[in-house]
């Protein structure tokens, strides 16, 4: 503190050393620095919240499309799937067990026919119950299905009543060559008269298609999306954004977060496809700039270098307005150094400085008979001392003090008041320890050991106490007065309300690097909910326990940890508060 400031000092007077045309132009640069600071962060911090809105207001959009293309596309096949569940040609091979090659052949072309009109559906699968299927593909798709009756999709499919159910590569059976998902809309064809299931549709969407929705949506934006099921697997396959973003999955808490990704601050959020059980996670880059913050930018830059220019200019004038007058006025008065108080003559207006001026010319008519008048005052007046008594008590006087009403005591035979006394001196020794924050847990123990001999001259044998410190603990530094607090609770809402004798015990041990020290009464002990009203949540409003509240909130700041204390506690049985102190450097 003294380095500080002697530094401060030292600037100053090299400040005042300076002529006030260069404490003009400091004094100017250092409001314009400040003005430039603050203006910085303002700006800043407004840019910030601009693009913060900007690439949330995108990533939404964006997503909200994407969810949107995604769900046009699978309601098209559903829209497919039901033209072909009340066509007559599929109805009529469904209901044939061994369909003729005419009829195969036309639904083979009306299955055709579907993949020229709806180029996102990659193959489609019509199961019948004969144990038989057809199927058309654009690329090599097999499935591990032989009969529909024995897939483990079917019964799910019989449950929807006709509806349709999305999953991917139908429930694990079907593979393509490319290694790539399908996205399967499956339903069950059910006859029309008997309502009972005569078949299986299952139109296949490849991921390629989802993809290139997914890309034409974003190609011209600067984020990332992926889309995972229900399972939380992206649906497409080897996308190298899902496992870059894989570890951040798991900490994303609601629908959207902040983290850093590659070093960047990035804005991901998450939006469910409630038709599908499916996620969209989207991460947009909060370092991009729109051409409107960049102009906004070079706005900014300009502005702050013409201000700072035209800043200098007006404070080089202002000094220069200022001290040309002044400079000649100090030449007129020089001769005042040589002794010769000679009148200014130098012609000035009715500014500050003229006023100075004649000031200085009534200074100079008066000045002799001030020196006399001064020399005279000097010689008559009498001096007077006022002695202000501003000494505090010092904590030696104290010790003092009782030290001799200890003396005093014996000189009479009263052992009990010596030991009371001298008690009282230890604990405000301790309790002071010559302004020390920390002292030893030994110490510690001294103080409340002498805390409870002075409780003693009022509750006798009501209370009791027990210590079990380890020895390796006794000269750790701990903040001093914290166990007088818990041991006074101990008394007070402990054994006191319980109307018989009672015991605190006091123990501390070494685990790793923490020091558990435990206060324990066996007194009224507490319910679960005045347990409650001191737990960690609930302390710092707890405005009944205001020396427990303290002291945990002292340690709390002082080591800087919220994982300090614990309440153990049963009605009727007691209860105890151990504190978790962490080993620092300066404990050892």
């Amino acid at each position: 503190m003294n380095a500080i400031l002697n530094i401060m000092e030292k600037l100053k007077t090299t400040f005042m050393n300076y002529s006030i045309r260069h404490k003009m132009l400091a004094i100017f640069m250092a409001f314009m620095l400040f003005y430039i600071g603050i203006s910085a962060i303002i700006y800043i911090q407004i840019i910030n919240n601009e693009t913060m809105s900007q690439v949330k207001q995108r990533s939404h959009e964006t997503t909200e499309l994407i969810k949107t293309n995604i769900a046009t596309m699978i309601s098209n096949a559903n829209n497919v799937s039901k033209i072909l569940t009340t066509n007559s040609l599929v109805r009529s091979y469904l209901h044939t067990a061994s369909p003729s090659l005419g009829t195969t052949k036309s639904v083979n072309e009306l299955l055709t026919n579907i993949h020229i009109t709806s180029p996102s559906i990659d193959s489609i699968y019509i199961y019948d119950l004969h144990g038989s299927s057809l199927r058309t593909t654009k690329y090599l798709t097999t499935s591990t299905v032989e009969d529909a009756r024995l897939a483990p999709w079917f019964e799910d499919l019989k449950t929807l009543h006709g509806g349709y159910k999305i999953s991917i590569n139908a429930d694990n059976t079907l593979k393509t060559t490319s290694g790539k998902n399908l996205i399967s809309v499956m339903r069950v064809l059910n006859d029309l008269d008997s309502l009972t299931p005569i078949g299986v549709l299952i139109l296949n969407i490849s991921e390629d298609s989802i993809s290139d929705v997914i890309k034409e949506t974003t190609k011209s934006g600067s984020s990332s999306f992926i889309l995972l099921d229900k399972n939380n697997n992206p649906v497409v396959k080897n996308d190298p954004i899902y496992h870059t973003y894989l570890n951040y999955f798991s900490d994303i808490n609601g629908t959207e977060a902040i983290k850093v990704v590659d070093n960047q601050n990035s804005y991901i959020y998450k939006l469910g496809l409630e038709e599908t059980g499916w996620t969209i996670i989207s991460s947009s880059s909060l370092s991009y700039t729109s051409s409107e913050i960049k102009t906004l930018n070079v706005v900014y830059v300009v502005f702050i270098v013409v201000t700072l220019l035209l800043f200098i200019l007006a404070s080089l004038f202002t000094a220069s307005l200022i001290t040309s007058p002044i400079k000649k006025l100090i030449k007129s008065m020089q001769g005042v150094a040589n002794g010769v108080f000679k009148r200014v003559s130098y012609n000035t207006g009715t500014d500050e400085i003229g006023e100075l001026k004649n000031n200085y010319n009534l200074m100079i008519m008066q000045i002799n008979d001030l020196i006399i008048r001064l020399v005279d005052e000097e010689k008559q007046k009498r001096r007077f001392e006022l002695d202000v008594l501003n000494e505090q008590i010092k904590p030696h006087f104290l010790y003092n003090t009782l030290d001799n009403i200890a003396y005093l005591a014996l000189a009479v035979n009263n052992q009990k008041l010596y030991e009371a006394v001298n008690a009282l001196g230890s604990f405000c020794r301790i309790s002071l320890s010559k302004g020390s924050e920390k002292i030893s847990l030994g110490d510690e123990i001294t103080l409340i050991k002498n805390y409870l001999s002075l409780q003693k001259l009022r509750y006798g044998d009501m209370i009791n106490d027990e210590y079990h410190i380890d020895q390796n603990t006794l000269n750790i530094k701990i903040l001093k007065n914290v166990l007088q607090p818990l041991v006074e609770n101990c008394i007070y809402h402990g054994i006191r309300p319980s109307g018989e004798p009672g015991l605190i015990t006091t123990s501390a041990h070494l685990e790793g690097d923490h020091l558990y020290i435990s206060v324990e009464d066996n007194g009224m002990g507490m319910e679960e909910s005045e347990i409650n009203s001191i737990s960690d949540e609930n302390l710092a409003r707890n405005q009944s326990s205001f020396g427990l509240r303290g002291t945990i909130q002292r340690l709390k700041i002082h080591y800087g940890s919220n994982d300090i204390y614990k309440v153990e506690s049963e009605k009727y049985a007691g209860t105890k508060i151990i504190l978790k102190i962490p080993i620092q450097g300066d404990s050892l």
